[in-house]
């Protein structure tokens, strides 16, 4: 499996579906909202919802990846990502 096959995995798991996708210079920057419909196999705690993104490049080889929760929002690779997927 690739990096993003797994990110994608993963991110089904803890319940999260893809919000924005970009290309950007040869890489794919997606984000990923929280729908609250985990697996039933996983469990997530957290203060309200979680979010997460990440950056791939042209081999889907993960470059920058960040899983947040409400509170902790500003991670410097979730500032880097929005950043890229703002219009």
């Amino acid at each position: 499996m690739t990096d993003k096959e797994v990110f994608e995995k993963f991110m089904g798991w803890m319940g999260m579906k893809v919000f924005k996708t970009k290309d950007v210079d040869k890489q794919v920057v997606v984000n990923y909202y929280d729908i609250d419909n985990c697996d039933v196999r996983f469990t997530k705690c957290g203060y309200d919802e979680f979010y997460a993104g990440a950056i791939f490049d042209e081999n889907s080889k993960m470059v920058k990846a960040y899983v947040d929760s409400h509170v902790a929002y500003t991670s410097d690779n979730c500032d880097k990502i929005n950043e890229i997927l703002k219009d």
